[in-house]
């Protein structure tokens, strides 16, 4: 138990970024970083996040449903939500990290014809957020 917590902390304090100085408390907060692969597959002017709210509720309800309805596909969901939620919060950082495992649960669900459009679609959407939120997040 002890040794899964000290990896669950290892693992939480260098999830995004390069690392910063500890704090007198002992933890980290770096900013998080957008992640570089879906940054990389949208060129174009900067943008404010909240514009891609409605496309991340979008993304997380109706180009969803051709995904099935197992459990990666609702984490998707659930993610996306999050993303949306923060960045109308402006909780940049939170979307960020939430974004981040949206890609990564996105990346891994099955590669199948039938659902291509879909998964393209929400990774168009994720890579627009990500590139909206390189503007605002702190280096």
């Amino acid at each position: 138990m002890r040794s899964a917590l000290l990896l669950f902390l290892v693992v939480a304090v260098t999830a995004c970024g390069e690392r910063s100085p500890v704090a007198p408390d002992g933890f980290t907060r770096t900013p998080c970083r957008p992640p570089a692969e879906l940054v990389a597959m949208v060129r174009g002017q900067p943008f404010a996040p909240a514009a891609m709210q409605s496309a991340l509720l979008h993304a997380a309800g109706p180009m969803n449903n051709a995904l099935g309805a197992g459990k990666d596909v609702r984490a998707l969901q659930d993610a996306i939500r999050i993303v949306a939620t923060d960045i109308s919060a402006s909780n940049y950082d939170g979307a960020c990290r939430l974004l981040a495992i949206s890609g990564r649960l996105l990346f891994g669900l099955p590669d199948t014809p039938a659902t291509l459009p879909d998964r393209d679609g929400i990774r168009l959407i994720l890579a627009l957020t990500a590139q909206s939120l390189v503007e605002v997040i702190p280096r």
